[in-house]
């Protein structure tokens, strides 16, 4: 039996994080790396997913702490055997954190970050076909070498050139420039 891919899964919190509060008052960042895979059917079938949660943080909460702990682990676990790496996070400041991440990331393993327009207790939530764009991405050898991407909306997308270009759509991210 042929031995399926490992992708670290890395999570922040954000959008892609958030359940119902139980109250019916709304959502709030609550599902950690884990219960993220989770809501992915079939994610068990692609790829060995090693998740693990670092923060539960709206997006514009995160520090640069916060997202060079984000490198240091991908780093730790590609060198570890993973093909690569994926990082989930609130949309806000997505740009920015993939920016970063693709100035700091020095492993020719994709790094792919993603995230959610619209929480699992939403109508057409997002999250769970956001996380499969970007584990496809990360076990991809097109991807190699590519530095850090962005997978959202069925579109992948490189870090350097993403703009955040509508706050509620899913199709919120586009490279007009490139």
């Amino acid at each position: 039996m042929e031995q399926l891919p490992s992708v670290a899964l890395l999570a922040l919190g954000g959008t892609i994080a958030m359940a119902s509060d139980g109250a019916g008052k709304g959502v709030t960042p609550t599902l950690g790396a884990s219960s993220i895979a989770a809501a992915l059917p079939g994610l068990e079938q692609l790829a060995s997913v090693r998740a693990q949660t670092l923060a539960i943080k709206p997006s514009a909460s995160l520090t640069f702490d916060d997202v060079i702990a984000v490198a240091s682990c991908a780093r730790e676990a590609v060198d570890g055997g993973a093909i690569g790496a994926v990082v989930t996070q609130g949309t806000d400041t997505l740009e920015e954190t993939s920016y970063l991440l693709d100035l700091v990331w020095d492993r020719d393993a994709p790094l792919v970050v993603t995230g959610a327009m619209r929480s699992s207790a939403h109508p057409g939530a997002d999250g769970p076909a956001n996380l499969l764009g970007a584990v496809l991405a990360a076990i991809s050898d097109e991807c190699r070498e590519l530095g850090c991407i962005v997978a959202m909306n069925d579109q992948i997308q490189a870090a350097r050139e993403i703009q955040k270009r509508h706050s509620s759509s899913p199709a919120a991210f586009a490279s007009p420039n490139a």
